[in-house]
C-alpha cells in the first residue's frame, strides 16, 4: 500500500508541476493568440520532452521490478529470468518510445 502512495504522490506532484510550468509558458508567451516567436515554441516543446522522461521511464522501470520479481516467485532458472528480463527491456524500450511520442503529440502538439 505504500509504494502505490508513494507513486501516486510522485504522479500527482509531476503533473501539477508539469502543468503549471506548461501554462506558465503558453501565458507567458502568448502562445493563445498570434504571433508567436520561435523561441515559445521551442521552451514549450523542451518542457515537455524533459518531463515526457519523468512520466514515462519510472513505469518502465516499475515494469521490469515487477518483471524481476515475478519470475523470482515461479522459481524460474537464472537463465530464463536473464533472457525474460532482457526480453522485457526491449520490448519496453519500444513502447518507451511509443509512449514518449503520445505524450509529446498530446501536450506540444503539431506546433512548428
Amino acid at each position: 500500500m505504500t509504494k502505490a502512495k508513494v507513486g501516486l504522490a510522485y504522479y500527482g506532484i509531476l503533473s501539477v508541476l508539469f502543468l503549471a510550468g506548461r501554462m506558465y509558458i503558453i501565458e507567458a508567451n502568448n502562445m493563445r493568440q498570434g504571433p508567436v516567436p520561435t523561441e515559445a515554441f521551442q521552451r514549450l516543446f523542451d518542457w515537455v520532452h524533459l518531463f515526457s522522461y519523468f512520466f514515462v521511464v519510472p513505469l518502465l522501470i516499475i515494469g521490469l521490478v515487477a518483471t524481476m520479481s515475478w519470475t523470482k516467485r515461479k522459481g524460474f532458472s537464472m537463465p530464463l529470468t536473464v533472457t525474460l528480463c532482457l526480453l522485457y527491456a526491449v520490448l519496453a524500450f519500444l513502447a518507451g518510445i511509443v509512449l514518449r511520442f503520445a505524450f509529446v503529440l498530446i501536450f506540444y502538439g503539431f506546433a512548428p
